[in-house]
């Protein structure tokens, strides 16, 4: 975990323009960003750049300093891409090494550091980076393990808290609520106004249900029928004939500029009399002023939201969220000491391997010797039988350095382990490993 590291700008720390001239050009090829890789000495690389940010994570085989790493990554970037990526100077870009950088990771997948805590969108942009990076044969070692652990941990964090269970913005509030309705309705969508807001909320409508019959009324037809020009699903009316000719609908959607409300009482209950008995009509006002008369709360098989109470909904659910944050910043430590135990096992592999190997040679070398001198005596089966004890004694005996150097790594850190084999080195050079021990 020590080698990983992350050099990074965000929305936090600079401006559109400079995130938009740090990230690299749309063109920029895989076999550039082995490249990349290599010019700033990195062993594994990923690049993930989105509108609110540009990151680089990546190992090194040593510690990199920070202030030669920014030199070569400046400069690799700037040959690769003729000049055109740029990263900001001073606080605005942002380093971090070892455990900190793996705590950026964490924090950055299971969305606790965007700019709307809990969205969904950046978990499938980091895997999207994953991927390229991997298909650019760029992972494969302790970093690929790392964002495989973050991906897991960004799980957690969604199945164990209310982080993104809760929406928080309007616009995925109203998306839910139409989205809930339509799963159950199978009645047409009544769309009040031709603005911008009701163009979105046709453009909700379609996410959920691409080919469900949709009316859009207006004052003026012609911005009803230009509404819903490119919508084959779609019908224009004008606004005054509802009233007089009220159409069935499960869904109307209110958003006009009027500063009267369009949809009267009467209108309502007309509309809802011309549903199954068992279906609900949903009225979602979203205009302010209201367009929705407020009697139509009284009406029996209609609910109505209005724009205030899915806001107030929408602070609430914030509310929550940010009570949610403790709870996950908890479970992203708990999953670090996982990781970090897990990274430190894996270094000791090697170590373990080599010691198992230098044990059993040991007292393969001893039994001979003594077979050969103080107990040439024995019979070949006895032979065996010391063999076998010595094997089974140097297998267990292996245990107890392992044990201590796993201990104190866990303890400490994997510099132990990385120290403890420049220590069997340098005995191997002095030649004290090969020593005949008599």
């Amino acid at each position: 975990m020590d080698y990983i590291g992350v050099v990074g700008v965000s929305y936090r720390t600079a401006s559109l323009e400079e995130l938009a001239a740090a990230m690299l050009p749309a063109d920029f090829h895989p076999d550039s960003l082995r490249d990349l890789a290599r010019l700033s000495g990195f062993s594994e690389l990923v690049y993930l750049g989105t509108c609110n940010r540009v990151e680089f994570y990546f190992r090194g085989e040593s510690r990199i300093h920070t202030k030669e790493l920014l030199f070569h990554l400046r400069h690799s970037l700037a040959d690769l891409t003729g000049g055109a990526c740029q990263l900001p100077e001073g606080d605005k870009l942002y380093v971090e090494f070892g455990r900190a950088a793996v705590r950026h990771l964490f924090r950055v997948i299971s969305a606790l550091d965007s700019m709307m805590v809990g969205e969904a969108q950046i978990n499938g942009q980091a895997k999207e980076a994953h991927q390229r990076a991997h298909d650019s044969g760029l992972l494969g070692g302790i970093l690929d393990q790392t964002f495989h652990e973050a991906f897991h941990v960004a799980k957690r964090v969604r199945s164990e808290t209310e982080l993104a269970r809760r929406p928080v913005s309007l616009v995925t509030l109203v998306e839910r609520t139409i989205h809930d309705h339509l799963a159950l309705s199978l009645s047409p969508v009544l769309i009040l106004g031709a603005g911008e807001m009701a163009r979105e909320t046709l453009r909700l409508v379609r996410s959920c249900d691409p080919s469900r019959p949709a009316m859009i009324a207006n004052r003026t037809p012609s911005h009803a029928e230009e509404a819903a020009h490119d919508d084959p699903a779609a019908r224009p009316l004008d606004l005054a004939a509802i009233a007089a000719e009220p159409p069935a609908a499960g869904l109307v959607v209110a958003a006009t500029s009027s500063a009267e409300p369009v949809l009267r009482s009467a209108t309502v209950a007309a509309i809802r009399d011309a549903l199954p008995p068992a279906e609900p009509l949903l009225v979602i006002d979203l205009a302010l002023p209201p367009n929705v008369d407020p009697a139509v709360r009284r009406l029996k098989g209609v609910v109505l939201h209005t724009i205030e109470q899915m806001r107030a909904e929408a602070e609430r659910n914030r509310q929550l969220r940010s009570a949610e944050i403790g709870r996950c910043e908890a479970l992203l430590e708990h999953q670090l000491e996982v990781l970090r135990r897990r990274i430190i096992d894996r270094e000791l592999s090697p170590v373990a391997r080599g010691l198992q190997t230098s044990f059993r040679e040991l007292a393969a070398r001893t039994v001979k010797r003594s077979l050969e001198r103080d107990l040439s005596h024995l019979e070949p089966a006895d032979r065996a039988a010391v063999e076998r004890l010595a094997g089974e004694l140097s297998e267990r005996m292996v245990q107890v350095p392992l044990r201590g150097l796993r201990r104190a790594a866990w303890n400490h850190s994997s510099a132990v382990i990385r120290n403890f084999i420049l220590g069997l080195e340098d005995e191997g050079d002095s030649g004290g490993g090969g020593a005949d021990p008599r």
